[in-house]
């Protein structure tokens, strides 16, 4: 049984001042998605040069370092971002937004929330931890991953990172203040196309206005959608995020085709099919009312480039995935957690993250760990806590040992 005193004598090894270094030099290089093959490569060879027992990267760009303990064990993967929301306001920052300066207390830049900070302190963790694995008894092999284009395709790149690893349990890096998340709501993309017949707007009869009868659609379905409850996820929201129409060039053609663009947020255990099948009951009613209505509902789909060259088709439906206080992971996290002296809560994750393919599509056990809060990423001058920073560090080695102990 791992012992407090064992865990804390190797956390209190840890540099502060190595994990600082290490998230400035990431939060220097910019990393859009699909723009990240500086900072893979870096991160390639800084897995070689710590030592990591195998070092690979795919097709997608995905750079993993593995450690390997004594065999027999469990596998455990840690894994977090290397992109990062754009830039779009540099002038109105207080600071350069890629200088991964440290000031009052706190490393500044973008991706430092959002999840560069994870990001290092996984890497120094898993590093430490392959140093002092005899002394711990450690068994099993840890991963730590490196994914691409998680802001614009969430757990795509993490389908590339099974293949290669198929991990008993993962922490995805992200930003709970220290606390540890053990689902969330996933996200699908709905479109939902009406069609009409275009005409000029001087004759309207002639044709069939599609903008009016989306209108009318639109309106049924925000009165008669009903969304499904979760114990702790909470609802499964339904909201408008895009309406265009087409043509419309002019002012005088009906529009033959609008479109309306849906976000809903997903519990854990709906699948396309059923989410699809709720619209299209609501299309169906209201074409009871109006058989005029001529609309369907899809997923929507598009492609992603990869700073590889490879081009992926996405859907964009990410599951939304929820473990219980009992799983085995959750359990020894929140002891290894404890052994160190920190007291993290339960929550469930407001954020989309990777966990959405290994919770919720492969079933694999998942939670979410790391410094700072949700509500900074993506913010205008972003920030990351350094006591943080080295306290996260220091958990993701007490998560690893407790759950790889011999």
């Amino acid at each position: 049984m791992l012992k407090r005193e064992t865990l804390h004598e190797v956390i209190c090894q840890v540099s502060p001042q190595a994990v600082v270094e290490l998230c400035s030099k990431l939060v220097g290089i910019p990393s859009t998605s699909g723009r990240e093959e500086k900072i893979a490569h870096f991160l390639s060879d800084l897995l070689k040069s710590l030592g990591y027992d195998i070092v690979t990267t795919d097709d997608m760009g995905n750079a993993v370092g593995r450690q390997m303990f004594n065999p027999g064990g469990k596998r455990l993967l840690f894994e977090s971002q290397m992109d990062h929301a754009d830039v779009r306001d540099a002038i109105e920052w207080s600071f350069y937004p890629y200088g991964g300066i440290v000031n009052n207390g706190h490393l500044c830049g973008r991706g430092a929330v959002d999840a560069k900070g994870s990001l290092a302190a996984m890497i120094i963790a898993a590093s430490e931890l392959k140093r002092h694995a005899k002394f711990l008894g450690l068994s099993g092999e840890l991963a730590v991953a490196c994914a691409v284009n998680q802001e614009v395709a969430e757990g795509v790149a993490s389908s590339k990172v099974h293949e290669l690893f198929e991990p008993d349990g993962v922490v995805i890096g992200e930003a709970p203040n220290l606390n540890i998340k053990r689902g969330q709501r996933g996200r699908a993309e709905l479109i939902v196309e009406v069609q009409g017949k275009s005409a000029h707007t001087s004759l309207p009869l002639s044709g069939m206005n599609a903008a009016e009868k989306m209108v009318f659609l639109l309106s049924y379905v925000r009165q008669h959608f009903l969304p499904p409850r979760h114990y702790l996820l909470g609802d499964g929201i339904l909201v408008l995020t895009d309406l265009t129409t087409s043509p419309s060039s002019g002012t005088s053609v009906l529009p033959d085709r609008c479109v309306a663009t849906f976000d809903r947020r997903l519990l854990s255990g709906e699948t396309e099919g059923q989410v699809l099948e709720e619209i299209s009951r609501l299309i169906s009613l209201a074409r009871d009312i109006d058989p005029d209505i001529n609309a369907d509902v899809r997923i929507s789909e598009d492609y992603v480039e990869c700073f590889t060259g490879k081009r992926i088709r996405v859907k964009h439906f990410a599951p939304g995935w929820f473990f219980e206080e009992s799983e085995e992971l959750v359990e020894k996290a929140l002891r290894g957690l404890r052994l160190v002296g920190m007291d993290p809560s339960l929550s469930e994750s407001g954020f989309g993250t990777n966990g959405c393919y290994y919770g919720g599509i492969k079933g694999i056990p998942t939670i979410s760990f790391g410094p700072s809060e949700e509500k900074l990423a993506h913010t205008k001058d972003e920030r990351l806590d350094v006591d943080q920073l080295v306290k996260a560090t220091r958990g993701y080695m007490s998560i690893a040992a407790s759950f790889l102990e011999g």
